[in-house]
């Protein structure tokens, strides 16, 4: 049990400190070795983390051409005028889209309507609140 909780509480140091125990507050650090010695669960923990650093690494050195971003910016604004373009060009179209939306909002009604049930009153509340009667 004090294994477990060990583990635990060192695979919360390493997401939050990193695989390399120099970065780590000195007595933290030692210790955390020392359970990697010790323990096969520390180590691969241990070696999944530095692989995981590895990779981010590796991925923080790709390059990417100058202008690439604007360039697929460009394009997904541009494909967006053109379907807003389609759709504006005939007042058809434009009639028929609208349609299908509020046909499909009606559905979904109907559908959230069918599966809710309606809440039972209970008997003190079902009563008015407010009497017409004076009270005498």
């Amino acid at each position: 049990m004090e294994d477990t909780r060990r583990i635990d509480r060192f695979a919360e140091r390493l997401d939050a400190l990193g695989p390399d125990f120099a970065r780590w507050p000195a007595e933290e650090g030692a210790e955390a070795r020392a359970l990697v010695v010790r323990s096969a669960d520390a180590r691969r923990l241990h070696a999944d983390a530095l692989r995981l650093a590895e990779l981010v690494a590796e991925a923080a050195e790709a390059r990417v051409p100058n202008g690439f971003a604007f360039r697929v910016v460009a394009d997904v604004q541009s494909r967006r005028s053109d379907r807003l373009g389609w759709l504006l060009d005939s007042p058809r179209r434009f009639a028929l889209a609208s349609a299908s939306f509020c046909v499909a909002a009606l559905a979904l009604g109907v559908a959230i309507g069918a599966v809710t049930v309606p809440a039972q009153a209970d008997d003190d509340l079902s009563s008015p609140l407010v009497s017409l009667e004076p009270d005498i």
